[in-house]
């Protein structure tokens, strides 16, 4: 009896850590101030983060709440317009795949898909497919906080950023 208790004591720790549930989140930010440049890691919390990238407009934020290994993220954002008879559209669809390969001993996140760019209209014919490649993101339980840049599109000053968070 006392092996099982110790057993189950020495399991404890690894069974609380399953149960604890993430956040994803992922957003797109454009340029606007040509001396601006995106970095690869913003440290702080959300509002810090959001303060480093003056210079910078926010396309779209995605928020996925008790994210879970194989979970599909997806973040679009479209303006379709007339514009003297002729149809503009400024938009992205990204997918994206969260994978979570935490141990007992450490968690370890990737999160890796494809963002498809369009800027079509007043002059512009872009259509982009940015693949983004599986990408090791910490999580803030593991004493950072931060946003880590997924990706860069030059041509377009868009880049994606991401962070996971423990939920609390």
């Amino acid at each position: 009896m006392l092996k099982i208790i110790l057993l189950s004591l020495l399991l404890l720790p690894n069974i609380a850590m399953a149960g604890e549930t993430r956040s994803v989140n992922f957003a797109a930010f454009q340029i606007v101030d040509k001396n601006f440049e995106f970095e690869a890691i913003v440290e702080g919390k959300f509002s810090d983060f959001i303060t480093e990238m003056e210079g910078s407009q926010i396309l779209a934020l995605v928020h996925t709440a008790g994210a879970i290994d194989g979970d599909i993220i997806t973040m679009q954002t479209s303006v379709l317009r007339d514009h003297h008879g002729s149809l503009n559209d400024f938009g992205m669809d990204c997918q994206l795949n969260f994978k979570d390969e935490s141990d007992e001993d450490d968690t370890s996140y990737l999160l890796g898909g494809v963002c498809r760019i369009i800027q079509v209209g007043n002059g512009k014919n872009l259509k982009t497919v940015l693949i983004i490649p599986h990408t090791h993101i910490p999580d803030t339980a593991q004493g950072f906080e931060g946003w880590f840049m997924l990706a860069e599109d030059e041509a377009t000053g868009i880049a994606f950023y991401a962070n996971v968070s423990l939920e609390h």
